[in-house]
């Protein structure tokens, strides 16, 4: 049986014809064929849910309905959501005691980049992961190491350089113990997942192909942030003992879903987030979901496929109707197999 008819009754899948523009497989590896079936955003985020649970695969109809055991566990959690946003950060790993201070730093463009510097370097952890991130491959700073907060400042300027803060800084997060009946290595990938995708998405709009209008200052680092803590959620979701196993029903998974969002968004009201980069997580702005979307499906689609859930030719034709500035983001996932490319 195929992914697709597994995965979702009958539902069709997409094709991308031989003419697309699109990057190309690597040196060596064999080009796909033209009319490669490859799921959607949709499809994707599904699939993922499902393995992470360890459900299994939606019927091609379903009545919706719940399992008493699911509704309780779910109401439990709206019931999380009335709580002060303080008390949901205990949902997820600790993260610095510096946040607070190196937030109001990184939300005002008129902080003194020594001070910015001063502060990274009162915290040994952060200063150590900051290094650590801009080595590595995902990062693309340059081919030589960076060897001091000084030299990182001189590449990467004030802009640069709270993009890499911000994600050292809440890389904690990631460090789940393994849960009770979910995937044992997808649980692990949910922090890699919002890395990876606010990565991808940063060098998107630095890149020669980003649109005219695309956002920049303020704007996209706002954009950057909602993407890479959009997860958090979910984060703190499978650490209250959630339902798995192949009596999770499509609605459960479905209604489980559409909680991470507003999870994401109160927590990081505790950690003093620009309202911009908060409402971007529980308002959808038209103008720039579209880019959180497509660095969303390729990042867990590149999950999917290191896993062995999606093949090399479908998700190959997946980056290949990404939006141009997306070129350079398949190479991001399989160029960066078996090192530290995301960080991880």
């Amino acid at each position: 049986m195929g992914l697709f008819s597994w995965l979702w009754g009958k539902k069709p899948a997409r094709t991308v014809p031989a003419s697309v523009t699109a990057p190309r497989a690597r040196s060596g590896a064999a080009e796909p064929k033209a009319d490669t079936a490859f799921p959607d955003a949709e499809l994707v985020a599904r699939l993922f849910y499902l393995k992470l649970f360890n459900a299994k695969a939606y019927p091609s109809t379903h009545d919706g309905n719940l399992r008493p055991v699911e509704a309780e566990w779910l109401a439990a959690r709206d019931e999380d959501l009335k709580r002060t946003p303080t008390q949901l950060t205990q949902l997820v790993p600790r993260l610095p005691a510096v946040l607070p201070r190196l937030m109001t730093a990184l939300n005002d463009t008129d902080t003194p980049i020594r001070s910015l510097t001063e502060l990274i370097e009162s915290d040994p952890i952060i200063a150590t992961q900051v290094l650590r991130l801009i080595n590595s491959p995902a990062m693309r700073v340059r081919r030589e190491q960076v060897t001091s907060l000084d030299q990182a400042v001189l590449l990467l300027g004030f802009s640069g350089m709270r993009e890499v803060v911000s994600a050292a800084m809440f890389s904690p997060i990631g460090k789940l113990d393994q849960i009770s009946g979910a995937h044992p290595l997808l649980i692990h990938d949910i922090w890699p997942i919002s890395l990876r995708a606010a990565n991808a998405l940063r060098q998107g709009l630095k890149s020669k192909s980003a649109p005219a209008d695309a956002p920049e200052g303020t704007a996209a680092f706002e954009l950057y942030l909602s993407v890479l803590i959009e997860h958090t959620g979910l984060i703190a979701l499978v650490r209250q003992k959630p339902l798995t196993g192949p009596d999770c029903t499509p609605a459960y998974l479905d209604a489980l879903r559409r909680l991470v969002p507003a999870y994401s968004a109160r927590i990081a009201e505790a950690w003093a987030l620009s309202p911009g980069a908060i409402a971007l997580m529980r308002q959808p702005d038209p103008a720039r979901e579209p880019y959180r979307q497509a660095a969303r499906y390729f990042s867990t689609a590149c999950a999917l496929n290191r896993r062995g859930y999606l093949d090399p030719a479908q998700f190959l034709h997946l980056c290949r109707q990404l939006p141009p500035y997306a070129s350079d983001w398949h190479e991001i996932c399989v160029g960066s197999v078996g090192d530290t490319g995301d960080a991880e």
